[in-house]
Parts: C-alpha cells; sequence; structure tokens
C-alpha cells in the first residue's frame, strides 16, 4: 500500500474502527509548491512519473474492494501532476473522495528537504517502514529506500461531514500530498 491507495486504506480503517477523534482547531497548513510551474501543454511529463501514476491508477483500478467512480489526472507541469479520486469501498459502504499532489524530484535529498520543509506540525509521522509492492515498487523493482508517511487527522470519525485525512508521504524521490474525505 505505497501512496494514495494507502490513505483510502487508512481512511477505512479508521472509520471503521475509529471513535477517538484529533482537535480540529490543529491546522494542517502544508504547502504544495511544486518545482517550476509551466504549461502541461508545451512541457514533456517526467517519464517515472508518469510511469508511476500509470502503474498507481492500474493498482486502485484493480482493488477488488474498492469501485472507482471518478479519476481525474492534471498535470501541473514537468514534474508534478494532481489526481482527483473518488471511490467507493465494497465492503462498508462508503465513498471516499482523495486529492492528490504527486511530485518527482531529481534526487531522494531534494524529496526529503522539500518535506522538512513542509509545515508539519499538526503531522505526526505514522510510518518510516517502507511497504513491500504498490506503484513505487511496480515501477521500479524496489521498494523505497526512504518512506516517510505524515498523517493528520481532522474532525471526528463519529461525524463524517467534518472528517478529513491529510496525508504527506515521500517515497525516495516521489512526494505525495493527499486530503481524502467520506462522502457517504
Amino acid at each position: 500500500m505505497v501512496l494514495m491507495l494507502g490513505i483510502l486504506v487508512v481512511l477505512i480503517v479508521s472509520v471503521a474502527g475509529c471513535t477517538s477523534s484529533t482537535s480540529s482547531n490543529q491546522t494542517a497548513s502544508s504547502t504544495t509548491q511544486t518545482p517550476s510551474a509551466t504549461s502541461s501543454a508545451t512541457t514533456q511529463h517526467d517519464a517515472f512519473l508518469e510511469k508511476f501514476l500509470t502503474a498507481y491508477k492500474n493498482e486502485v483500478y484493480s482493488d477488488s474492494n474498492t469501485q472507482v467512480q471518478a479519476w481525474e489526472l492534471d498535470w501541473i507541469n514537468s514534474t508534478s501532476a494532481h489526481v482527483q479520486l473518488t471511490g467507493f469501498n465494497k465492503t462498508l459502504h462508503r465513498t471516499v473522495n482523495a486529492d492528490e499532489t504527486f511530485v518527482v524530484f531529481p534526487t531522494t535529498q531534494d524529496a526529503t528537504n522539500y518535506v522538512s520543509a513542509m509545515n508539519l506540525a499538526a503531522y505526526r509521522l505514522a510510518s518510516t517502514e517502507s511497504p513491500s509492492g504498490g506503484a513505487y515498487q511496480n515501477v521500479t523493482g524496489h521498494a523505497p529506500q526512504v518512506y516517510k508517511e505524515y498523517l493528520y487527522i481532522e474532525g471526528n470519525s463519529l461525524n463524517i461531514s467534518d472528517y478529513k485525512f491529510h496525508v504527506i508521504q515521500q517515497a525516495d524521490n516521489i512526494v505525495a500530498v493527499q486530503t481524502a474525505k467520506i462522502l457517504s
């Protein structure tokens, strides 16, 4: 469960079994700045990020527990893309919407510097263990050497109208900034 598929799993598991809440007066202000923005119409997309996003989409669509209702990919520039994803969990009968930005960096250190510069005050470090499998491993043939997942839960799981998950993940030189919300 690497990158966004992880947020859907975390979100659904938390809704199913979590009754505690995190105070919503914590503000998770994370800047999703990306390397210089240019028109995606005239810019060639980063080949690695393109392969990753294709593998990620295939992973999401092949999850037998999730029925994808909407998938929209928009390139921000040559090294970053925005995905809007809505899926229905067949087991829990919940619809989840995720808003994700993926950025690829020239090096893992550049990605680490980017994450380190973000405002992570409201987040907790949820994992540093690289999960096996997933889109990253599918594209590279190995799990990421550097993996960090930061999580911020906003609202109360018993009141889905104000319940959101915010996740920042680094898998080597890819950073994903995600927000997910239960729609129904």
